[in-house]
């Protein structure tokens, strides 16, 4: 294998998985959600206030899972991205996203807020992460195909 060949099948790796990788860590839109238990009374002062109220059998299974992932997070807040956000846990913007969710006799206060990336910049970064990405797979071709071809 000649050096050309080494180098294009270095520099096919690196891209490849750097740009995966890096694509990974650019944010995108998504929600955070945090469940904490609550007593009856707080949970009733925020029903007042048109804030949503179900039981936990009432939610969809998707819903559900992400209510069970909430709560055992421990107080931690949990990112759910956009197309995994379920319509119950409803984000709003003056009620800082509040629903109450029941569950046997425990009462929980789930809050949602919306993380933004900052504008398009994250979908054009995302983008062109992605086109490193490709870089690197069609130098990992050539690189490969040159390593065969001198064989």
């Amino acid at each position: 294998m000649d050096s050309r060949s080494l180098i294009l099948l270095a520099f096919g790796v690196l891209a490849l998985v750097g740009g995966l990788w890096l694509y990974t860590a650019v944010p995108g839109e998504a929600y955070r959600l945090h469940v904490m238990a609550s007593d009856a009374d707080t949970a009733a002062n925020a029903s007042e206030r048109d804030t949503a109220v179900y039981a936990y059998d009432e939610l969809d299974p998707e819903a559900q899972s992400v209510f069970r992932k909430g709560r055992a997070a421990a107080g931690e807040d949990i990112t759910i991205r956009t197309n995994r956000w379920p319509e119950e846990f409803e984000y709003g913007t003056d009620t800082a996203g509040v629903t109450v969710v029941s569950d046997g006799d425990t009462h929980y206060l789930v809050r949602a807020s919306q993380r933004r990336c900052l504008a398009g910049l994250c979908a054009v970064l995302r983008i062109f992460l992605l086109g490193v990405a490709g870089v690197g797979v069609v130098a990992l071709g050539i690189g490969a195909k040159r390593a065969t071809a001198r064989s």
